[in-house]
């Protein structure tokens, strides 16, 4: 009795030491934007919300905000485009998918710098139909999706693994072709994981920095490079705001994604009567 006791105190402990140790840092944040310093403090000295003006107001870390976020949609664009097909592929297949799988999943053990650099000499010197690709939005996506692709595949294979395999035989009995049952039967039952891998890869986009840094300009920095540079001229509490936009947007996102999830679920319920 006592050793139970113990062991349920000290996992309460270690969840709330945990809890702890990941909210403190964004809660000093969120009070740090808050201040009306005129650098960084904690603890601050007043309350006000005017550096959420000046942050709102700066067409700079505006348009950093509207890059992150045109990329990160971008990138969760094209890792799910690539992701579906080869997670479902992977799901199906036994033979080579223990090396298929190891190759997909590579790039995340690949340095940031090391990708920035391979993207930058491989694909930044291309000029598309008139569009030179170095410094371009889509150029950062491609980079970015090196990362968010072997997430959303991990995500991938286990959804369609645990899928009924009877639905693609049976869409098929009732004469829809392989292509139209994946769209009209397989996705909407693995919508679920499909846009769990999808929010994956849109955080994973928004919060990169290295290959971002690499391969932007001044007209596509994203917010964490923009975040970078601030703090090397200067530490205003504007800093903080800027943190604290890229995680409520993050934040947000899970939100979203919770609250579909939540409506799916009671919509799939039976109704009592």
């Amino acid at each position: 009795m006592f050793e139970e006791r113990t062991f349920r105190f000290l996992h309460r402990a270690f969840a709330a030491l945990f809890i702890l140790y990941v909210v403190l840092p964004l809660a000093i944040t969120a009070v740090v934007a808050f201040s009306d310093d005129n650098v960084v403090r904690f603890p601050i000295r007043g309350f006000s919300g005017r550096w959420f003006g000046v942050f709102f107001n700066d067409a700079q870390w505006i348009n950093a905000a509207w890059n992150s976020l045109q990329i990160a949609l971008i990138t969760a664009a094209m890792s799910m485009v690539l992701a579906l097909p080869a997670s479902y592929a992977l799901a199906n297949g036994k033979k080579a998918r223990p090396v298929l799988q190891t190759l997909l999943i590579l790039p995340l053990f690949v340095p940031g710098v090391v990708l920035g650099i391979s993207v930058a000499m491989g694909l930044g010197s291309i000029n598309l139909f008139g569009y030179d690709l170095f410094g371009s939005r889509i150029l950062v996506a491609c980079a970015h999706t090196l990362w968010a692709l072997p997430l959303a595949i991990t995500v991938l294979i286990p959804t369609f693994e645990t899928l009924d395999k009877s639905l693609m035989e049976a869409a098929g009995d009732l004469g829809a072709s392989p292509l139209r049952a994946f769209f009209n039967v397989i996705m909407p039952v693995a919508m679920t994981g499909i846009v769990s891998a999808g929010l994956f890869a849109f955080i994973t986009s928004l919060n990169e920095f290295i290959m971002a840094l690499f391969l932007t300009t001044r007209d596509t920095q994203t917010l964490p490079v923009m975040l970078w540079l601030s703090l090397r001229s200067s530490a205003t509490p504007q800093i903080a705001v800027a943190s604290f936009v890229l995680a409520g947007s993050v934040f947000t996102a899970v939100g979203l994604a919770y609250a579909w999830f939540t409506l799916s679920r009671r919509r799939r319920e039976p109704t009592a009567f």
